[in-house]
């Protein structure tokens, strides 16, 4: 039920779909362009043709290591029984996306650390081949040698004790695991990061004031490390009240659904006349076949009310509105919050049939009873309710 909103599908590994950002468009381009000048600079007896395919094979080589890092991620989750819906390529990295929410302190701490490890092995074997394929002044040892040092930098950076940076991780998976408390833990390696960031920019501030301005890389590193620590906190304590939790513990259930030949008119006295609802999910059989809201009943003419069926209105939903009782929670949670409307609702399906309904109401109703403790899916009769969940 992930959306990835302008990301392109660059190939599959392993069973995991690797998106790239359109960020990384222009990087790559980027990335070109600074291997080219190396080679320019290094080697200026290199024809036109040596330096392109030189500078295209450092370009390829360091996108793979930065796969092979993330990659790392994914497959360290799924061996810990971890969901892994893919990975994504950005500006300055790329994300394993993993559902966080069955994570313990080790599982936390065995796929964090397996990313750096990862670049320190790439970086070794990329050093290895360098002295095996000729020596240091000619082009292919110099470029391997010079990726191999990159992924040693990029395991050292990604050590450092800040969220969201995998260092920062291990800090949280290690408080996690002494004292039991997520939040804690999230805060402590929260607020690491942050001053982490913070010191970037000083010391990139301290470069410009110089005149070197490769301290602007620092400053704008620093700021995006800050801005995603912090944003990184606000998505776990809304992502709390969720954790572990699937549709089928929040779905209200029974639903009360609308068969599809029934015609609108009925339709508006049996059941938006009797519920005080404006959604019903539409049903052929125990097939679902969309929602049908109130203010599409009030669209039809009182004339046609008599002649129009209730399954000619149904408006289908997304994919990501669709969901089983194991699907994570968080996932349908993501997919509401992205309809502005107000209208939508989550459909719980087993085996095709219809079993739960999930409405804004509902996270709401769910994110309070988990505060105090309470477990177990929504009914009317739980609630004192003496009507469905449909929100």
């Amino acid at each position: 039920m992930t959306e990835r909103p302008c990301a392109l599908r660059l190939m599959r590994v392993s069973g995991i779909d690797v998106f790239v950002h359109c960020s990384w468009l222009g990087l790559i381009g980027l990335i070109v362009l600074g291997f080219w000048g190396r080679f320019s600079s290094e080697f200026p007896d290199l024809d036109w043709f040596a330096t392109a395919g030189l500078s295209l094979a450092g370009a390829v080589l360091f996108i793979g290591s930065v796969l092979a890092h993330e990659l790392a991620h994914s497959l360290m989750a799924r061996r810990h029984h971890i969901d892994v819906r893919g990975i994504t390529l950005y500006l300055f990295g790329g994300v394993s996306e993993a559902d966080p929410s069955s994570r313990s302190a080790g599982d936390e701490f065995a796929i964090a650390i397996v990313g750096p490890v990862t670049s320190i092995v790439v970086a070794a074997v990329l050093g290895a081949a360098s002295a095996v394929v000729g020596t240091g002044d000619e082009p292919l040892p110099d470029l391997l040698r010079y990726l191999a040092v990159v992924n040693l930098i990029v395991a050292l950076f990604n050590m450092a004790p800040g969220l969201p940076l995998d260092g920062g991780r291990v800090v949280r998976s290690i408080v996690w695991a002494v004292s039991g408390d997520f939040e804690r833990a999230t805060r402590w390696a929260t607020a690491s990061g942050v001053g982490l960031g913070y010191l970037l920019i000083g010391i990139g501030v301290g470069s410009l004031w110089r005149g070197e301005l490769a301290g602007l890389w620092l400053v704008v590193i620093g700021w995006i490390a800050s801005q995603s620590a912090l944003r990184g906190e606000s998505q776990e304590r809304w992502r709390a009240p969720f954790r572990g939790l699937t549709a089928g513990d929040v779905m209200s259930s029974p639903v009360v659904s609308i068969p599809s030949d029934t015609l609108v008119a009925t339709a508006a006295d049996a059941y938006f006349g009797r519920w005080d609802h404006t959604v019903f999910p539409v049903v052929d059989g125990e097939t679902p076949l969309g929602l049908l809201t109130v203010a599409a009943v009030r669209d039809i003419a009182d004339e046609a009310r008599q002649d129009t069926t209730v399954g000619s209105l149904a408006a289908a939903l997304p994919p990501t509105l669709v969901a089983d009782p194991d699907t994570p929670m968080l996932d349908v949670v993501v997919a509401l919050s992205k309809r502005a409307d107000g209208k939508s609702r989550a459909l719980v399906l087993d085996d095709g049939a219809l079993v739960g309904i999930i409405s804004p109401a509902d996270v709401l109703r769910r994110s309070r009873r988990v505060g105090s403790g309470a477990t177990g899916h929504v009914t009317a009769e739980a609630d004192g309710l003496e009507r469905p969940g449909n929100g």
